[in-house]
């Protein structure tokens, strides 16, 4: 479902879309693509790079105007805007900027909040005139704004390598159902925790405790896939509340555990 702005210039969509590849981007169209449910790898060759990530719930994808490429992507159901620059012309030098968001996924609450109150207020037929342009504003200076932190980061601190975040997943994945704190995550890496969470908040865009729930909610996904039930998966995942797990996966996934259970074994 698609809904568009009086004058054309901001287009909001939601759809599921199957795995696919194809031709990507658009000569005056910034794209931005949230993740609700699915994903998988997703992969992008575009003038601004390469992108090649596990595109998880939660997570966005930037694609500048005239940023024109391949992609590869995964079964994904998506919320996402478009914005011609055409119709809303900005200064080049901001959208210079936001190159270095094309490289990667990423994880913002502010994008989220935006791009969910946008579609509940159009699903709600209670768009005010130059609602969806205000809020194509609010992202474009969000945006601005990631853009400058990242680049700040980058400055301020290294960023874990591919090695190292997968050295870093191992160890979580062995320490399942134990608590963990950040000085433990950066012991297992020869870090201090300081350092360690500014490195994996550059590299991934999330705090330590956020990083280490998303990995065990994608384990417990995979057993709840299984069959395993979610009491059971809880306590493995070392959750003694089970409310408190299923809140951690609604916050992960973008649903709860039993919807993802029928979603997983519904049909196609």
């Amino acid at each position: 479902m698609a809904i568009a702005s009086d004058d054309g210039g901001v287009v909001l969509l939601r759809h599921r879309f199957d795995a696919s590849e194809g031709a990507m981007g658009h000569p005056h169209q910034l794209r931005l693509g949230l993740a609700v449910a699915g994903g998988g790898r997703l992969q992008q060759r575009a003038q601004s790079g390469l992108l090649h990530a596990q595109w998880r719930p939660g997570q966005f994808n930037v694609v500048l105007p005239g940023d024109l490429g391949t992609y590869a992507s995964p079964e994904v159901d998506l919320l996402g805007i478009a914005i011609d620059t055409h119709v809303y012309p900005h200064d080049l030098q901001p959208l210079r900027n936001l190159e270095a968001l094309a490289a990667r996924l990423h994880h913002d609450p502010v994008v989220t909040a935006v791009l969910q109150a946008l579609w509940c207020s159009a699903q709600a037929d209670a768009c005010l005139p130059g609602f969806l342009e205000h809020g194509a504003q609010v992202l474009m200076h969000r945006l601005e704004q990631l853009a400058g932190n990242r680049h700040q980061a980058s400055q301020a601190c290294c960023v874990l390598s591919a090695r190292r975040l997968q050295q870093l997943e191992d160890y979580i994945d062995a320490q399942l159902g134990q608590p963990l704190a950040v000085a433990h995550l950066a012991t297992a890496l020869q870090m201090e925790p300081s350092t360690f969470s500014r490195a994996l908040r550059a590299a991934t865009g999330l705090a330590p405790y956020a990083f280490l729930t998303r990995r065990r909610m994608q384990w417990a996904r995979a057993q709840l896939a299984q069959g395993r039930n979610v009491t059971e998966v809880a306590l493995a995942c070392g959750y003694a509340n089970p409310s408190k797990f299923s809140a951690a996966f609604r916050r992960v996934s973008g649903c709860s555990p039993s919807a993802w259970i029928t979603q997983t074994h519904s049909p196609r």
